[in-house]
């Protein structure tokens, strides 16, 4: 029993410093840049052990060795490398490489990373930031007010200052001569960023033109062309040796990887950030949508809108159903997005405007009568609408064109309207409100508290629910009572509703209702996944949004996808009908029709558009004109808009040739094509021969042997001059010839 605490003590030390803590610093010349590391002490005492210390390679680094008890000696076998955070790491090639870390850590590997040595630098134990190598043996570490330098592959390391004590967080080799790092420069001091042009042992100490903050990254792409990334700030560019810094744009704050010779840049930073430049190093764009959505909304089931609102707010589309966005160019951005239908739509800008488009979303313009930032909007027809936020609720009565204010308060702001029909409405600031005229009057309604509310939602004109986070309320009769619902453990803000019985609360908490509100059950998966918006185009599809390019699907599993109620095919008139029909049908793209002579190889033969989401019926039907065997086999490949897909049951379509037949072609005259159609009565060679006028044969269309069935063969004249031509088809002992007429 002795031993098992003994282990379990020495297992809890060994992992106590894989998680630091941040702290204040208290030095007052050392920065810590905590998204790093900590700058714990260390320990004061040792384990009472006869021979050797607990940490033999320095405090920090989780390291034990060898470490003797009263009994015994432990020994770690792995990994026989520090257990630190590892902040840097280069190769000179693709088997040689380092990587350095927290409390002197440094490690090479010569294969690939199989297996790596710890290398040791006398004099120097604190941290290690950035290393960067020109070659197998010149290269370069980062450290706090210092760089380390080595010529002969990191078998020695150079301590050289440079600069102040503050950390240099990178570190880019140009050349043998060429060194630029760049770092932190000190509370109320640009960030820190020093030159060297004699190998590194003398810096210039430049950034008088970098804002307060930090260096994450610092690359050239020549010995005087360089750029850098700030926490905050984004990316700079010099031409002088980092004397003078000129802002290029807010990319990732962290890492900036060059291809000058291709003049092809990377970049990545927090939240999300990922961005390329291509062909101008100046110029930057996203590869990965990271935008701070504030509403969403579906015209279709594949076409709809995600918004962001602030001053630099953006409005995306997609029409595959999300599965990719485009930025609309030229469009505002905002706080509500609604539209009337597929072509008339609403946007509540960031800049004290409603915007209106009467093309689908593809331009838009700014209507009359906006006094203030507007929160909500909401229309009960094509013409009259409402919208509420800040001070006032406004009214519309011509399609939203002209608004004009219905209330103002003189403190306070709306945060939500919802109106049931032209007289009845409901709306949210700190107190809810309650109209019974089409707005002209406003009542603050008394009987519930007095608190910040975010949404509201009524389904019929009793039955009513305001959001105030963290808490729901509930009213069955038209407002005059309230009861607390529901008391969520996280912030919840907005509704989102697919019908009047099946509706969801959106938030930090996710609850559903699938009877009108009566109950509402969380949804545990969606705890804090930071959802902030939800809209629905039809009932079984939604979409909700939220911070960093968050964007969710909803599909209500519910319904049956597509329901196949009949599935039949016959033969007329010298083709096969294939009929079919549906009695609701889910995100369905459509129907690949296949067609198999022995159910065993299937071959796609047509495609029939789908209605998308619907609980009507819907009837297809389908023909095919080659019948090239008696019996045949078809079903469909039943196929939704995400790719998904399944087949139907298969139908066998049989049929008999009573005799042999060539048919007159179609058309005739034709130029330059015509199609020419027979049947076969039983299996044998068949040779279908094109002649001219004179008797020579010009063309050979057929010459194989066909089983019994109804076959037509195309065929082109684009190479034969204008006149009377003779098609003549012989199968066994049946020959048939038919003249037509070549008119160019």
């Amino acid at each position: 029993m002795k031993k098992f605490y003994f282990i379990y003590l020495a297992l809890f030390l060994l992992t106590i410093t894989l998680y630091p803590q941040q702290q204040n610093d208290t030095t007052g010349n050392t920065h810590r840049n905590y998204r790093r590391t900590s700058d714990s002490q260390p320990p004061t005492s040792y384990y009472q052990q006869p021979k050797e210390q607990v940490f033999p390679l320095g405090y920090g680094t989780n390291h034990l060795g060898k470490v003797t008890t009263g009994t015994g000696v432990w020994t770690e076998l792995n990994p026989k490398v520090p257990r630190v955070d590892y902040l840097g790491i280069g190769f000179a090639n693709k088997d040689t490489g380092w990587a350095v870390g927290a409390n002197g850590a440094l490690i090479k590997t010569t294969d690939g990373g199989e297996s790596w040595q710890r290398v040791f630098t006398p004099g120097y134990t604190s941290d290690y930031w950035w290393i960067d190598f020109l070659n197998e043996n010149y290269g370069f570490i980062a450290a706090n007010g210092k760089v380390l330098r080595t010529t002969d592959g990191g078998n020695n390391w150079e301590i050289i200052q440079a600069g102040d004590g503050y950390p240099l967080f990178s570190i880019d080799v140009i050349d043998s001569l060429h060194i630029a790092a760049g770092g932190y420069g000190g509370t109320g001091y640009p960030a820190k960023n020093i030159y060297s042009s004699d190998g590194g042992y003398s810096w210039v100490i430049n950034g008088g033109s970098l804002p307060m903050s930090e260096i994450n990254c610092i690359k050239y792409i020549n010995i005087d062309t360089g750029y850098v990334v700030m926490t905050y700030f984004g990316l700079y560019k010099t031409t002088d040796r980092g004397e003078s810094w000129t802002h290029l744009s807010g990319i990732g704050d962290y890492e900036l990887e060059i291809f000058p010779e291709e003049n092809t840049g990377y970049n990545a930073g927090a939240g999300l950030k990922i961005y390329k430049a291509e062909g101008n190093l100046d110029v930057w764009s996203k590869l990965i949508i990271n935008t701070d959505f504030a509403d969403v909304y579906f015209t279709t089931e594949q076409k709809g809108f995600a918004i962001s609102s602030g001053v630099n707010g953006i409005l995306f589309k997609t029409e595959n159903g999300g599965t990719d966005w485009q930025v609309v160019s030229g469009a505002p951005g905002g706080g509500d997005i609604l539209f009337l239908d597929s072509l008339t739509g609403f946007i509540a800008g960031s800049d004290s405007k409603i915007y209106k488009t009467t093309d689908g979303g593809e331009s838009w313009y700014a209507t009359n009568g906006v006094p203030n930032i507007i929160a909500k909007i909401d229309f009960i027809n094509s013409s009259v609408g409402w919208a509420a936020g800040g001070f006032v609720i406004i009214k519309t009565t011509d399609g939203g064109e002209n608004w004009e204010t219905q209330i103002t308060l003189p403190a306070d702001h709306f945060t939500s309207i919802f109106m049931i029909d032209s007289l009845n409405g409901w709306a949210t600031s700190r107190y809810v409100w309650q109209t019974t005229d089409g707005g002209e009057n406003w009542i603050q309604i008394l009987d519930i508290t007095s608190e910040p509310y975010n949404d509201v939602y009524f389904t019929d004109i009793d039955t009513g629910f305001v959001i105030e986070s963290p808490y729901l309320y509930k009213t069955t009769d038209s407002g005059n009572t309230w009861t607390t619902q529901l008391n969520s453990d996280y912030i919840i803000r907005t509704f989102g509703w697919l019908s009047k019985s099946h509706g969801f609360i959106i938030g930090d908490g996710m609850y559903e209702t699938t009877d009108t509100g009566s109950t509402w059950n969380e949804i545990l998966e969606l705890r804090n996944v930071g959802l902030r918006k939800f809209q629905s185009p039809t009932e079984f599809l939604g979409y909700s949004v939220g911070n960093t390019g968050l964007i969710y699907k909803y599909l209500d599993t519910s319904y049956v996808p597509v329901e196949l109620t009949s599935f039949k095919g016959y033969l007329k008139e010298n083709k096969i009908v294939l009929e079919w029909q549906t009695a609701s049908e889910l995100n369905n793209e459509g129907f690949i029709i296949e067609k198999s002579k022995d159910k065993i190889e299937w071959k796609p033969i047509g495609f029939a558009k789908g209605y998308g989401t619907t609980t009507g019926k819907n009837k297809y039907q389908f023909y095919d004109y080659n019948l090239d065997n008696v019996r045949n086999y078809y079903r469909l490949k039943q196929i939704d808009y995400d790719g998904t897909y399944k087949f139907s049951n298969i139908v066998e379509i049989s049929y008999s040739i009573t005799s042999f037949n060539l048919s007159q072609n179609y058309p005739n005259p034709f130029n330059p094509s015509t199609i020419i159609k027979y049947s076969i009565v039983k299996k044998g060679e068949v040779k279908l021969m094109i002649y001219d006028i004179l008797g020579r044969e010009v063309s050979v269309l057929v010459n194989e042997v066909k089983d019994p069935g109804y076959y037509e063969v195309n065929f082109n004249a684009s190479n034969l001059a204008s006149g009377v031509y003779f098609y003549r088809l012989v199968a066994g002992s049946f020959v048939s010839t038919h003249k037509m007429l070549l008119l160019k």
